[in-house]
């Protein structure tokens, strides 16, 4: 999970995807182990609030303090390329697989369980068609965030749909989300996803 239109933001830097909003063109990406280091640590509601913003800069490329639908579709369609070059690289042979076989085995026993698969950060873009990210979910995430509905999102606006979804992630409302807690509301999502 890289990054998503801004409601995505919000349960990406939450629930484990990866960076609260989708980048445009100049700015550099974060390096996976960062990433996945700060998925790996608790986070608070200022946390969240701080990466809402700094990604909102980075999408406001008119820098007029709103994002429009342009902006998004923009950030949109340079992540799916990107995302499509990564895949291309992959097939190609591009990763080295025991470098993902020692990111998954956690507590190092030569062995991948369940539950360290389970637990596994997943690579940028991998199974994001499968999570419904395609642009329509991107769509839907921005009207979501457009509380106001007058096709441009604010900064208060997509800081409120994050904290929307970190209050639900905050199982014991103490205002930090454990890993375990955000583990817990991504099995959550998944399950409401896909009902047994």
């Amino acid at each position: 999970m890289k990054t998503l239109l801004l409601g995505a933001a919000a349960a990406a830097a939450i629930v484990g995807g990866g960076a609260a909003l989708a980048q445009t063109a100049p700015v550099a990406q974060p390096a996976p182990a960062a990433r996945h280091m700060r998925m790996a640590k608790p986070e608070t509601r200022a946390d969240v609030q701080a990466h809402v913003q700094r990604m909102f800069a980075r999408l406001d490329t008119n820098r007029d303090g709103f994002i429009a639908k342009g902006e998004a579709d923009a950030a949109h369609a340079q992540m799916a390329a990107k995302m499509e070059q990564r895949m291309q690289q992959r097939a190609q042979g591009g990763g080295d697989r025991s470098q993902a076989f020692d990111r998954i085995d956690a507590n190092r026993d030569g062995m991948i369980s369940r539950e360290e698969f389970a637990a596994a950060p997943r690579p940028q873009g991998v199974g994001m068609r499968h999570a419904g990210m395609q642009r329509g979910f991107a769509g839907h995430m921005f009207e979501m965030a457009d509380a106001n509905k007058d096709g441009r999102v604010s900064l208060a606006e997509a800081q409120q749909l994050a904290l929307q979804h970190f209050d639900r992630a905050d199982v014991n409302h103490d205002g930090t989300i454990t890993p375990q807690e955000r583990q817990q509301a991504r099995q959550l999502m998944r399950s409401q996803r896909h009902p047994s």
